[in-house]
């Protein structure tokens, strides 16, 4: 009886202490809440840009700043890019601070942040950038500021671009996995990291051709900056020329090696502040929280957003069919929605999902038009989805094609037998009856069945691009076999209408629905931060919290694993493999 009342009473503190904490955390809610529609931009304000930190496609509240020093929002590029356009003509803002440093975001949507810079600079404002240390992708972005600064103890990266990629083989091989991999295209390569060592020669040469893209325009902008010629450019590069801070200075890549304190000197001397006086540096998503909507019109255009990769069903993050589609269908019954832009950074992902969202999308379309933007990446079942679009619209640094269908297929037996003296038996009423099964090897049969069923989703992903590509079969072949491409590539064989990002692509919406005025609307909506906490108390959120705190860097390799279990023996319309362009 004794321990049933100890039981008992700390099941009890328990409660009053949760409700207490709930409590605790609405209060701070509702403050926050009041506190931020009372705050206003101050005198001397610098919008800081720091390209140390992610930058999602879509911002999200966060409710729980308040009890923190966090940020009232995370930042997304709408909320960057807002921010720069409304900060050309905001009195209160003097200029613009870049950070550089190790930038984690993608090439596509830095060269839509360096563009907003470029186009910041008609205003009479300073746009200084400045870092301790400044990659590729930073210094890219840097090179459209008037000016740019780097620690004298610092370091630069330039020394070229590299795709580095992670093979699996040999660890499968360790556990007696084997491996079938079945797919459509030469250049298809999802299946490399799990059936081979390294890279296979046409997957190789398509990764080249694509660097080389991303590297000429990296190249066009520090030519911009400098004033040198992109082949003296390369040649610095490629020689290991700029190793310390003053090898950045005299090939005139940056302006000036200074300490954060004197470049913040330079700063008050621009808006003619006294050295004792603060610079009030204000970052885009605080800032973008604080601009309000200039529209009083009734029509709308959704921006509906396709971040992440494409799984059947429900699910948190990503792109999952069931969800999306619900999604899709609530644009769809809004009258007041006149337009659709569907912003898309996804890799693809699963075949039968990818049809799923692009049937719906077509359904959309019946009523309203849709005009696709491009983010980082739009590639293999992220192009799937897109040929629903009226137009497509992408970036020279966007990453798309992979028109192309793969599958792998698991042998575990050995693993079983081998590692843990598992063995498996069946007994069926047909040939095919225990098919798929990860416990025995394939039959020539059953091989046959795989690639007959590869062989028709390909045909039916090139049909998709035929009709909204205006091509004939032959010609979607001629550029398919799940080749990536860069916008610059997909541009010139007719993948994409044109260059622009997303302001390019509301105004293909607005013209399609013959809309004067309009304001936007986003989807999916974002979960809030209090909601995504109280999610990560319960279930899979908090293991994934867990694993991410524990790994680190090495969750990256976590979530691929993680994502080959829930799509093994899947056709996937998915590109070659994850990589990122350094």
């Amino acid at each position: 009886m004794r321990q049933f009342f100890k039981f008992l009473f700390a099941s009890l503190c328990a409660i009053i202490l949760f409700n207490l904490i709930l409590f605790i955390i609405v209060l701070g809610v509702a403050a926050g809440s009041s506190s931020s529609k009372d705050k206003v931009v101050g005198k001397n304000s610098v919008l800081l840009i720091d390209l140390n930190e992610p930058i999602m496609e879509q911002g999200k509240e966060n409710t729980l700043a308040i009890l923190s020093n966090q940020s009232s929002t995370t930042i997304g590029l709408n909320d960057v890019l807002l921010s720069i356009e409304n900060a050309k003509t905001d009195t209160k803002i003097n200029g613009i601070y870049v950070k550089m440093g190790i930038c984690p975001n993608g090439w596509a949507s830095m060269q839509e942040l360096r563009l907003a810079l470029i186009d910041f600079q008609k205003t009479d404002k300073f746009v200084i950038a400045y870092g301790e240390v400044a990659d590729h992708k930073s210094y890219y972005v840097a090179s459209a500021c008037k000016k740019v600064y780097l620690n004298p103890a610092g370091g630069m990266d330039y020394k070229g671009l590299a795709i580095n990629g992670m093979f699996y083989k040999g660890t499968l091989d360790k556990l007696d996995i084997k491996t079938e991999a079945f797919h459509c295209g030469q250049f298809k390569g999802a299946y490399e990291p799990y059936k081979l060592e390294k890279y296979s020669d046409p997957n190789r040469y398509q990764l080249g051709v694509l660097l080389g893209d991303f590297y000429a325009e990296f190249l066009r902008g520090v030519s911009e900056k400098t004033g040198t010629d992109t082949t003296t450019l390369a040649a610095m590069a490629r020689n290991g020329s700029v190793r310390f801070p003053k090898d950045a200075l005299e090939a005139k890549l940056v302006d000036g090696l200074l300490f954060s304190d004197s470049v913040e000197n330079i700063v008050k001397q621009k808006m003619k502040l006294k050295a004792k006086d603060k610079i009030n540096f204000i970052s885009p998503d605080e800032y973008a929280a604080l601009i309000p909507s200039t529209s009083k019109s009734k029509d709308k255009i959704a921006i509906l957003y396709a971040d992440g990769t494409i799984y059947d069903g429900e699910g948190d993050e990503d792109i999952h069919s069931k969800d999306y589609i619900k999604v899709i269908r609530k644009l769809a019954n809004d009258e007041s929605i006149k337009a659709v832009v569907l912003r898309i950074n996804s890799p693809g992902g699963s075949a039968m999902a990818s049809e799923i969202i692009y049937h719906e999308l077509m359904e959309l379309k019946k009523k309203k038009p849709i005009v696709v933007s491009m983010s980082n990446y739009a590639a293999s079942g992220g192009y799937y989805i897109a040929c629903a679009a009226d137009s497509i619209f992408a970036d020279q640094n966007t990453l798309t094609g992979s028109i192309g269908v793969v599958g792998v297929m698991f042998n575990i037996g050995d693993m079983l037998k081998n590692k843990l003296g598992v063995t498996t038996d069946v007994v069926k009423t047909g040939t095919f009856a225990d098919f798929p099964n990860m416990s025995r090897p394939m039959t020539d049969l059953e091989r046959t069945w795989i690639q007959s069923y590869l062989d028709s989703t390909y045909i039916q992903f090139k049909s998709r691009v035929a009709l909204a590509r205006k091509m004939t079969m032959a010609q979607v072949e001629d550029l398919a076999q799940g080749h990536v491409y860069s916008g610059v590539s997909a541009k010139k064989i007719n993948l994409i209408d044109d260059f622009g990002n997303m302001t390019r692509a509301l105004q293909s919406a607005s013209a399609l629905a013959k809309l004067s005025s309009y304001k936007t609307v986003e989807y999916p909506k974002q979960v809030d931060k209090l909601e995504e906490i109280i999610s990560k108390l319960t279930g899979q959120k908090r293991e994934e919290a867990v694993v991410k705190k524990v790994l680190g860097e090495d969750y990256v390799v976590y979530k691929e694993i993680q994502k080959l279990r829930s799509q093994q023996n899947q056709l996937q319309t998915i590109m070659p493999m994850q990589f990122d362009i350094k």
